[in-house]
């Protein structure tokens, strides 16, 4: 019986390699990777073509995209030479494989997952992006099996200040602030870690 699984195993490269498809999958990655740098570096170009007659202070609408752009690239271009390198090597054929699949797949827990991404968009007028993604980053650790009472403490709030920071503070995004007293709140906790 383990002659006929070598056997099979066997078989797949031989057939492949003759032909000089074996070489395509093994370049997927690294074109991808190439694309995405190409893409990153193209596209402020077409964006960002407007005009200003003003420098505005601070950062403006386009610090945002330009910098997700930034990023792309510079990461694009990190995983395109990690994977011409592999290739010359020859170390693996894609970096692009499935993982081993550890555990079942659990829709049920999926759909809670995006119940609570709904939830969040719900929330987000009524009680203001503060408190809704603070809930949010609570309920996910909680959702992910997190209970350890420091982390459940750190992550939301350390998270929604950097969310707040980046988007409202940096970004200069008029993100909700809720009705009532949540609104009051938001403008408190602008205010206090400031924002405002």
């Amino acid at each position: 019986m383990a002659m006929v699984d070598k056997t099979q195993t066997d078989l797949a490269p031989s057939g492949a390699a003759g032909t000089g498809l074996s070489t395509v999958p093994r370049l997927v990655p690294a074109m991808l990777a190439g694309m995405l740098l190409l893409a990153s570096v193209l596209l402020p170009a077409f964006m960002f073509e407007t005009v200003r007659e003003q420098p505005m202070p601070g950062l403006g609408p386009g610090a945002w995209p330009g910098a997700i752009l930034f990023a792309l690239a510079a990461f694009s271009a990190l995983w395109l030479l990690l994977e011409i390198r592999a290739l010359a090597r020859s170390e693996r054929t894609s970096s692009l494989e499935a993982p081993a699949e550890e555990e079942t797949y659990r829709y049920g827990k999926a759909l809670g997952g995006i119940g609570l991404v709904i939830a969040f968009g719900w929330l987000l007028p009524v009680i203001g992006f503060a408190l809704a993604t603070g809930l949010f980053l609570l309920v996910w650790c909680l959702y992910g099996g997190q209970r350890h009472p420091l982390v459940l403490t750190l992550v939301p709030t350390i998270g929604t200040v950097a969310l707040l920071w980046m988007f409202m503070g940096l970004a200069l995004m008029p993100l909700s602030r809720g009705v009532g007293v949540f609104e009051r709140f938001s403008v408190w906790l602008l205010t206090f870690i400031g924002i405002y």
